[in-house]
């Protein structure tokens, strides 16, 4: 009669090789952006909690940059002067900062900058 034939088998190890090599070569070639070189136009946040909040203070800013402390305008040294009195208070209040979209990035900066020098490290940015 006939030989009995060896069922054809496949070898996976060559293969793998292969696909590692293919993996290493690629990583090596790819080119990685910084995503802050990026001109992104930030979308609207869906899932932010809300802003509504107890013992708070509120600084909205315009597009303009001119400051507004719960609704009043007020020139940034007197904001200072106030955040500055407010973090002495026995319970700091928590601060909400209410920016146009339009709003340059260095206005809103500044008023971080100077809820952190006052001791004011409990603040918010509003969002859409």
């Amino acid at each position: 009669m006939f030989p009995s034939r060896k069922s054809p088998r496949i070898d996976i190890v060559p293969l793998v090789d292969v696909l590692m090599v293919l993996i290493v070569f690629f990583l090596t070639t790819m080119q990685f952006q910084n995503l802050r070189a990026l001109n992104l136009k930030l979308p609207k946040i869906d899932t932010a909690g809300s802003n509504l909040i107890e013992n708070q203070i509120v600084v909205s800013i315009d597009q303009a940059g001119q400051n507004y402390l719960n609704g009043n305008a007020v020139e940034e040294e007197e904001l200072s002067q106030v955040l500055e009195e407010t973090s002495k208070l026995r319970l700091k209040p928590k601060v909400l900062i209410v920016a146009d979209e339009e709003t340059a990035l260095k206005y809103v900066t500044r008023i971080v900058d100077l809820c952190r020098f006052n001791g004011l490290e409990d603040f918010r940015l509003q969002s859409r």
